[in-house]
């Protein structure tokens, strides 16, 4: 058997017979549904927003649902994220009562990574969840788990089906089908996008080294550091800070998003600070929320996450490369370490300038 008769079957279901003109309007949601998949799974990886949109597409169709929608967690977000909505529009029910369809039905389905379907035949006592349908203008809903590699990245969700029928276990099914698409969308796009990074990380670093052999003067060189840093990791902010090896003071010398004021006017001392608690340990560090962590000190109050590693010639601090980013979880560990490569391009440029020497 196909999987298109699999599919056609599961739709109409087996014990109950339907008529001729049911069967061509059933074969015609499919047909259309999947030729919506096959166009997704063959749109290139880079363009995920379209591959998407055509997989909750094809899900309104296959099910002959009123409108389908694609969830995901987004970092800095407390609930799941619309990425894309197929279907008949409904007003904003679902963002009047974002919270509450969260708590009762997706937070389930993100800890559990089962499926579930709603409808008022098998609510039973669950009359808060019957009440929160009707304010929905929903009359049946079902919802998939989208499948990351290590934990479930989001929900695929499909409401009211168009001829009034009961969902079943089998509308479940085909539901599922369509979040495991959406999941190895993601994951192309990610692998692709990884791809990508490391491509543009290895011409940056080619960059910086063509400099450091062609520009001696320190200025120039980390402010190149600072805007390719800034670029690659796509911080909001970034700086290049020397301490002052006599007074133990932090002085910005190169920045990207910071503005000449906070340059000329931010002064920190060693251990003061996140960077400044670098500049004293030695060790690179990755805040993923500096709300949560009591060295931070601020100086801009749209900063969420900060990475920051030591700028070193031999086992001596001489400053530190930092970068901000105005959400939080904005870097990763494979960040950091690009950062740490920058940190010892800004050393070399700074050896390369006798910089060290002058400062004694």
């Amino acid at each position: 058997m196909t999987v298109l008769s699999v599919l056609y079957e599961a739709l109409r279901g087996k014990k109950r017979p339907v008529s001729a003109p049911r069967d061509l309007s059933l074969a015609g949601a499919l047909t259309a549904g999947l030729y919506e998949v096959s166009q997704a799974m063959a749109t290139p990886a880079g363009d995920v927003q379209r591959s998407l949109d055509l997989i909750v597409s094809a899900s309104t169709s296959i099910l002959r649902v009123e409108r389908s929608a694609l969830l995901l967690r987004t970092p800095g977000e407390e609930y799941l994220v619309p990425r894309s909505v197929a279907g008949i529009p409904r007003g904003r029910q679902f963002d009047k009562y974002r919270q509450e369809v969260h708590d009762t039905i997706f937070s389930q389905i993100l800890a559990s990574g089962e499926g579930m379907i709603v409808s008022e035949n098998r609510l039973g006592a669950e009359r808060k969840l019957l009440r929160l349908m009707r304010r929905l203008d929903v009359r049946g809903f079902l919802a998939a788990p989208v499948r990351g590699p290590t934990e479930v990245v989001g929900v695929l969700a499909a409401a009211t089906p168009l001829d009034g029928r009961e969902l079943a276990e089998a509308d479940l099914k085909l539901l599922s089908v369509m979040a495991n698409f959406a999941a190895v969308a993601l994951e192309n796009a990610h692998l692709v996008a990884r791809l990508d990074r490391k491509a543009r990380k290895i011409a940056a670093i080619l960059e910086i080294s063509r400099a450091l052999n062609e520009e001696h003067h320190p200025s120039v060189l980390f402010q190149l550091i600072v805007d390719r840093a800034v670029e690659l990791m796509g911080a909001s902010s970034g700086s290049v800070i020397l301490v002052d090896a006599k007074s133990g003071v932090l002085r910005i010398e190169a920045e990207r998003g910071l503005g000449e004021t906070v340059k000329e006017t931010v002064r920190l001392k060693l251990g003061e600070g996140i960077t400044g608690w670098v500049a004293k340990e030695g060790i690179p560090i990755l805040v993923p929320d500096v709300s949560t962590d009591p060295r931070y000190v601020m100086a801009n109050p749209q900063v969420r996450s900060e990475m920051a590693v030591p700028i070193k010639w031999g086992s001596n601090v001489v400053g530190v490369l930092n970068l901000d980013h105005y959400q939080t979880e904005s870097f990763a560990e494979e960040d950091l370490e690009l950062l740490e490569a920058f940190g010892n391009a800004a050393a070399v440029a700074l050896k390369n300038a006798n910089v060290l020497d002058e400062k004694g």
